[in-house]
């Protein structure tokens, strides 16, 4: 049977994480009730979004970017960025939470998800070819700007611990090689917290206890 208009809006909306069908439905039809400029509007912001925003080379975290600009993020590019940390997080929102915060200087990679127990392929879930060659080419950089530590902060549930185990595995091989010290978030997340959610006090307990 052919999807009506309303259908089809709300099979988009349920694309987006998080949202059920009640409120993809919700937001179908807060779109037929609002006014055409609103619509065209949110139309052209959404593809200017799409044009403008880019995926940074080094980090893997999206960053607004004009027209001819580098494919590297700001961020990565900051010399007064402290270059021997490297802080791996979950997602940009994860990323984002801590820069507000004020409570970290290093450098970031985002991984892009987390490793369920179950999954058999663990590089289709996280970006771990792309960590495992940026961590090797840090480190190999000249005395003083060279890679010395890669901190793991993924939420403290079963699928950041798993993914926490499989990052410590892909990563020795560099840790014995260049002396790099591979630690994770310590006390202050509770059992179940996610990164993006924790307080800026949490966080800070939480780097601090490292280990």
């Amino acid at each position: 049977m052919p999807q009506n208009i309303l259908e089809k809006v709300t099979e988009y909306f349920l694309k987006f994480p998080g949202i059920g069908p009640k409120q993809a439905r919700r937001f179908a039809y807060f779109l037929s009730a609002t006014d055409e400029k609103f619509v065209k509007d949110l139309s052209s912001i959404l593809i200017d979004l799409k044009n403008s925003v880019k995926r940074c080379l080094e980090c893997y975290r999206f960053f607004e970017a004009k027209e001819g600009a580098s494919e590297i993020c700001g961020l990565c590019s900051d010399s007064s960025r402290d270059s021997s940390l490297l802080l791996v997080v979950e997602k940009d929102v994860d990323f984002e939470n801590i820069e507000r915060s004020r409570i970290y200087n290093g450098l970031y990679f985002i991984l892009g998800g987390v490793i369920p127990l179950a999954e058999t392929e663990p590089t289709s879930r996280i970006r771990a070819k792309e960590l495992f060659n940026i961590v090797q080419k840090k480190a190999k950089l000249p005395e003083g700007s060279n890679l010395r530590e890669v901190i793991i902060a993924t939420s403290a549930t079963i699928e950041g611990e798993n993914t926490v185990q499989y990052i410590k595995k892909i990563l020795e091989p560099l840790a014995s090689r260049f002396n790099l010290k591979i630690s994770v978030l310590g006390r202050g997340l509770s059992t179940g917290t996610e990164l993006e959610y924790s307080d800026s006090s949490t966080l800070s307990s939480a780097l601090k206890n490292r280990g």
